[in-house]
């Protein structure tokens, strides 16, 4: 079996959230195996701790958190351990994203089938997954929704008249 070891990485807490749950995470750190989000981690790494310039720093976002993942030794080996602040919020982003868009479709499911509002189904998914205002703000994720969703409820609606049929 190939070793593994721990790296150091700052990202948003709701993406440290759905790491956590969605991998294998031991108490010390977190194995996302050896899929895409992996790659995406092993192409940001470097050899060396090189600081985030000043000016790159105030488009960081605010409020990351610090923790673990495993790497594989060899690629610890080639790659390096250190990955820039600038690689470590571009992970974050992605993982957030597809969280936010992975409510989003469930909410435009729920309100489509059963009527209910959205808000109402919104703010009762953020109770039940137990994400704060920190993790997910319940008007950033309405305003979202209201933008992008919207056409995809219809989109819903006429895939499901089809399917009665």
């Amino acid at each position: 079996m190939t070793e593994k070891i721990p790296i150091e990485i700052s990202l948003h807490p709701l993406a440290w959230k759905v790491l956590r749950e969605q991998y294998h995470h031991d108490g010390k750190a977190v194995d996302v195996g050896h899929g895409w989000l992996y790659s995406m981690i092993v192409q940001g790494l470097e050899r060396q701790h090189i600081f985030t310039p000043r000016r790159d720093l105030s488009r960081f976002p605010k409020g990351m958190v610090k923790g673990h993942l495993y790497i594989y030794y060899e690629d610890f080996l080639r790659y390096g351990r250190y990955m820039r602040l600038p690689r470590q919020a571009n992970i974050s982003r992605v993982i957030y994203r597809m969280e936010r868009e992975r409510i989003c479709r469930l909410v435009a499911t729920l309100h489509v089938a059963t009527g209910i509002e959205r808000n109402k189904i919104m703010r009762q998914i953020l109770q039940e997954t137990d994400l704060t205002e920190d993790e997910m703000s319940f008007e950033a994720l309405k305003k979202y929704y209201q933008r992008n969703y919207r056409q995809k409820e219809e989109n819903i609606m006429l895939l499901m008249k089809e399917l009665k049929v």
